[in-house]
């Protein structure tokens, strides 16, 4: 009898000791909706308290990239369990004006971004580029239609730019235009995966700058092309402010098909990133691409050399290829960690090879395709506006020394 009275108390105790959510609340919101941040929620009304969902969720806030931080407090009342949680929301709609430069020439961007349209984590960006050419582009993502799993990306550009190509060795510099309309389809498979895939239309004309006769370089070019792709990415990121820690991966397949009785044209390309957060300051960062397209000898090979994109320092649109093979890697420290503004310094190498086009693979061996640049650069931060990075970067050619260059843009390089 004793045992079972004792069996009846301990049971007595286990559920009395099991606390219940009983409300989830949210301060500190303007413009997200609740409903919204509801999806990312890993504990619901009826759970049991559990500090390790409560932190996973936090972090999954803080992951969607609206919020600066978020903390969470929680009220204990005769086993009912209030939980709120506190965030600092990022102010989210803002003017775009991006530059970036390298010596003899610039680039700029001016438009508006919000990346939390309606409260809902849609995305919208538009803006006017002048980088050689004038050129416009309109982007729209429906991030999470009505709570599901499912979502829509759409594009609208004219990419105008004056455009090198090489002929024999020789460039020959050409007015290009890109008008291109595309739709995507999302599919989130849970919180950190997602595929997306979808199908763009385009016509590319090019009409000859560079005076004077090069075998090989006609006068104009016009294509009509269609696009379809698949991008499938996994991001196992986690955001401590502007500090970074884990991977993210980003694999691309297209194929290139046109209207004009061309022979079709496939690319495929793996970007992985690795960030290490390193003590109270430090982040190290880099990113590993390889690529390989369709190996025409042809003067419109996709993989470019180019300040901007891969290699800091070592000019505009130096060269293309077939296939790429580039590693950056930089070591990131932060000068100044205020609660507005901070300032990182930057210690970084590129290094990368390339195929040339209609080559084989024994070119990514080739010293002349192969670059390799170190420097350093700083980063000013505004810690309350999403992506408020101001980025300045000196790179200098290991190889030769002379090959030099400033960079200059918005955000991390990547």
């Amino acid at each position: 009898m004793k045992k079972l009275v004792l069996a009846i108390l301990l049971l007595s105790s286990f559920f009395a000791e099991a606390q219940k959510i009983t409300a989830i609340n949210f301060e500190g919101i303007k413009k997200t909706k609740q409903a919204y941040l509801s999806q990312f929620l890993s504990i619901q009304n009826g759970d049991e308290l559990d500090s390790v969902k409560l932190e996973e969720t936090k972090q999954r806030l803080v992951n969607l990239e609206m919020f600066a931080d978020v903390a969470y407090q929680v009220e204990q009342t005769d086993g009912d369990v209030t939980i709120t949680f506190q965030m600092m929301e990022l102010f989210t709609l803002l003017p775009i004006f991006n530059f970036g430069g390298i010596e003899e020439n610039f680039w700029f961007q001016i438009g508006a971004s919000e990346v939390n349209l309606g409260g809902k984590g849609n995305k919208i960006t538009t803006y006017y580029q002048y980088y050689d050419r004038s050129s416009f582009a309109v982007h729209l993502t429906l991030d999470r239609i009505k709570q599901s799993q499912w979502g829509l990306n759409f594009n609208f550009i004219k990419w105008s730019t004056l455009e090198p190509l090489f002929f024999g060795g020789n460039a020959v510099e050409y007015d290009y235009d890109n008008y291109t309309f595309g739709i995507d389809a999302i599919r989130h498979f849970n919180f950190r995966d997602r595929v997306e895939f979808g199908i763009s239309f385009f016509t590319e004309d090019y009409q000859k700058f560079t005076p004077g006769t090069f075998e090989g370089a006609p006068e104009n070019v016009n294509k009509h092309k269609m696009l379809g792709k698949i991008r499938l990415i996994q991001n196992r990121v986690d955001y401590h402010f502007f500090y970074l820690d884990g991977w993210h991966n980003q694999l691309n397949l297209q194929t290139v098909h046109s209207l004009n009785d061309d022979p079709a044209f496939h690319i495929a390309f793996n970007d992985l990133k690795r960030f290490i957060k390193i003590g109270r300051y430090g982040n190290f960062a880099s990113r590993l691409r390889l690529g390989l397209s369709s190996n025409e000898e042809s003067p419109f090979a996709p993989f470019v050399l180019d300040s901007y994109v891969n290699i800091r320092g070592v000019g505009n649109r130096v060269d293309r290829g077939t296939g790429a093979i580039i590693l950056n890697a930089e070591y990131r420290y932060a000068l100044v960690d205020q609660s507005k503004l901070a300032l990182q310094g930057v210690i970084f190498s590129d290094s990368g090879s390339w195929r040339n086009p209609g080559g084989d693979f024994a070119d990514f061996a080739d010293s002349e395709n192969f670059q390799l640049f170190a420097g350093g650069g700083l980063r000013l931060i505004h810690k309350k506006i999403y992506n408020a990075i101001f980025r300045v970067d000196y790179g200098i050619n290991l190889q030769d020394p002379n090959i030099n260059g400033f960079v200059l843009g918005i955000g991390q390089y990547f």
